[in-house]
């Protein structure tokens, strides 16, 4: 991931202790969640930002159920995005939802018994991210130009 909302040593120890890796997501879900419910945009994407990369080291270290896991990154990841829209940073909000969607991806590569919940959580992901480039059509037009190229390769 591009993004770093934690810190190497709490990446490391979540990565080792499952039961606090979802303890941290949960209420960095939580807390973005309520920062968002009250129009505290800035204040809810640290929040979301670390519950974002949470769900992506449990889904690497399938410790716990796979489809659970691709659902918890694209929840985060989903209101992530929508935060930084609201405070006028669609370009990072593009960035995470294509890291959700190269994520995933990955997923579908690796498990192909998932891939009907994996492209149900796939197509959410596409639809938020149709309403972040329409939402600011011109910027970083050439940045989605080259990642299109790349996934159609």
């Amino acid at each position: 991931m591009k993004f770093q909302f934690l810190c190497s040593a709490l990446r490391e120890q979540m990565k080792h202790n499952v039961g606090q890796a979802i303890h941290l997501w949960q209420i960095g879900f939580d807390t973005g969640q309520f920062y968002r419910d009250n129009s505290l945009w800035s204040d809810s994407i640290p929040h979301l930002g670390c519950a974002f990369e949470t769900a992506e080291i449990l889904l690497t270290n399938n410790h716990i159920e796979h489809e659970l896991c691709c659902e918890w990154l694209t929840a985060s990841g989903i209101l992530l995005a929508g935060s930084f829209v609201k405070v006028n940073s669609n370009a990072q909000a593009e960035e995470t939802i294509w890291m959700a969607i190269n994520r995933l991806q990955k997923e579908l590569v690796d498990s192909s018994q998932s891939n009907i919940w994996i492209n149900r959580y796939l197509q959410q992901l596409y639809s938020q991210l149709n309403l972040v480039i329409t939402a600011n059509p011109v910027s970083n037009r050439q940045e989605r130009e080259d990642k299109t190229s790349e996934l159609i390769h």
